[in-house]
C-alpha cells in the first residue's frame, strides 16, 4: 500500500499522513477477492518439504585464511568474510529455500483491512541511522505509555536488522540510509520503505517488529519492500525535489506527472532505461488507462467495485491480488516471485511478468545471493 499513492486521487487523501512514497504489503481492501490460510513452515515445493534439522554441521577450514569465522557453517557452505555470514555459493540453496517459501504467497483475511474499516494509527517509535550491516545513533520519538517496552526492545529490533542486512546484500542497499521501527498493532503493516525525511536520494526501511514472528512472511515481505528500493533508488528515476520539498502542493505534483515521457512513480520520472519502465511499458501499456480511470473515482463503493471487476478481468496478469494495486506494487510483487518461487513457463502474462526479471543478468545474480543468504538464515531459525 502506498503511503502517498501513485495517483493524485490517493496522494490527496494520504497527504495529512505522510511525506513520501511508501510501500508496505497489505494488499488491496477488496473483500471480494478469496484469500487463503497463512503459510505453514511446512510449506513444500513438488512434495519437497522443509528440513526438520539443520544440516550436518562442519567446522570452516583454515580459519585464518577465512578471516576468523563469526558462525560456524554447515555442510555445503561457504564462510564470507566480507559479511561474516555462512552460505551456499554452489545454487544449492534454491530448491530448498523453494520449498520454505512455497506457500507465502497466498494471503490471509487478517493481513487486510476491510472496506470501511478504520486503519490503525501508525506510531514510528525509533530510528536508527545505517552504515553498511550496522545501525547505531537511534532517534526516540516521544510515544505513550503502552509503547514504551516495543520501543524499547532494542534486542529485537537489532534481530530483525539483522535479517534483513543478511539476505540482502550490502553494496546492492547501499541508498538506505535509515531503519525505522513503528509499530500500528499486531497484524497490520509489516514492513514499508520510503525516502528518508530529509535526503530524498536516500531511504528508509520501516518494520513493525509485531508482525514478524513468521519467516516466511518476514522474508517474502522484505524481498518484496527490496523490490522497491531496487526499483525506484535513483539510479533508475530522476528524482523530483521539487515535489520532495513541496509535497502538499498538488499543482507541482500534476505539473510533473504531465511532464514525464516515461512513467512518473510519484518519488520522480523513470528512466527510460529503467526496470520499473520497461516493465510498465511491456505490461501495462494496454491496461493502464482503464486502471488510471478508476483512480479517479470518488465514492469508496464504486471504487472498490470498479477495482474488483479490473482485477477479474485481469486476473492471470498478475501474480496476486495485491499486485493490482498499481505498477509499483505490481513490479515488488512481481519482483518477489523471481526471487522466491520456481521459474516459470510463461503460459500467463503473470508469469512473463517473473521471467521478465531473468533478461538482465545482474539480477538473476543477486537473485541467487539472495536465495542462497535466505536460506542460511532460515536453517538458522528452526
Amino acid at each position: 500500500m502506498m503511503k502517498k499513492n501513485w495517483q493524485i486521487k490517493v496522494f490527496i487523501l494520504t497527504l495529512a499522513v505522510t511525506l513520501i512514497a511508501c510501500q508496505a504489503v497489505m494488499g488491496p481492501a477488496d473483500d471480494d477477492i478469496t484469500k487463503s490460510s497463512p503459510p505453514t513452515r511446512e510449506a513444500a515445493v513438488d512434495g519437497a518439504e522443509m528440513p526438520n534439522t539443520a544440516p550436518t554441521l562442519t567446522e570452516v577450514e583454515n580459519a585464518a585464511e577465512s578471516g576468523n569465522p563469526t558462525e560456524t557453517c554447515f555442510e555445503g557452505e561457504i564462510y564470507h568474510a566480507d559479511n561474516g555470514l555462512c552460505y551456499r555459493d554452489d545454487g544449492g540453496a534454491e530448491i530448498p529455500f523453494q520449498a520454505i517459501m512455497a506457500s507465502v504467497t497466498d494471503y490471509s483475511d487478517e493481513d487486510y483491512v476491510d472496506e470501511g474499516e478504520e486503519e490503525p494509527e501508525t506510531v514510528n517509535l525509533v530510528t536508527y541511522a545505517v552504515v553498511g550491516n550496522e545501525i547505531s545513533a537511534p532517534q526516540y520519538e516521544d510515544v505513550s505509555a503502552d509503547l514504551e517496552d516495543e520501543q524499547k526492545d532494542t534486542a529485537t529490533h537489532q534481530e530483525v536488522w539483522d535479517f534483513f542486512s543478511a539476505i540482502i546484500p550490502a553494496d546492492s542497499r547501499s541508498f538506505v540510509s535509515n531503519y525505522l521501527v513503528f509499530s500500528d498493532g499486531k497484524n497490520g503493516v509489516l514492513a514499508a520503505v520510503e525516502q528518508t525525511f530529509d535526503d530524498p536520494y536516500k531511504w528508509m526501511i520501516e518494520i513493525d517488529p509485531a508482525d514478524t514472528d513468521d519467516m516466511q512472511e518476514l522474508t517474502f515481505t522484505l524481498i518484496h519492500e527490496y523490490g522497491h528500493l531496487l526499483t525506484l533508488n535513483s539510479e533508475q528515476i530522476v528524482v523530483n525535489e521539487k515535489i520532495f520539498n513541496n509535497y502538499e502542493d498538488e499543482d507541482i505534483y500534476i505539473e510533473a506527472e504531465d511532464n514525464c515521457a516515461t512513467y512518473f512513480t510519484g518519488e520522480g520520472c523513470a528512466k527510460p532505461s529503467s526496470y520499473f519502465y520497461l516493465f510498465f511499458d511491456e505490461f501495462w501499456g494496454d491496461i493502464y488507462d482503464e486502471w488510471n480511470q478508476i483512480q479517479a473515482i470518488e465514492d469508496d463503493d464504486e471504487y472498490y467495485e470498479a477495482f474488483d471487476d479490473f482485477y477479474f478481468a485481469h486476473e492471470d496478469e498478475f501474480v496476486t491480488d495485491y499486485a493490482v494495486t498499481n505498477p509499483g506494487e505490481d513490479i515488488a510483487e512481481t519482483w518477489a516471485f523471481f526471487v522466491t518461487q520456481p521459474k516459470p513457463a510463461g503460459d500467463t502474462i503473470a508469469e512473463k511478468k517473473v521471467l521478465f526479471f531473468y533478461q538482465f543478468p545482474e539480477l538473476v545474480e543477486l537473485r541467487s545471493e539472495i536465495i542462497a543468504r535466505a536460506y542460511s538464515r532460515l536453517i538458522r531459525m528452526q
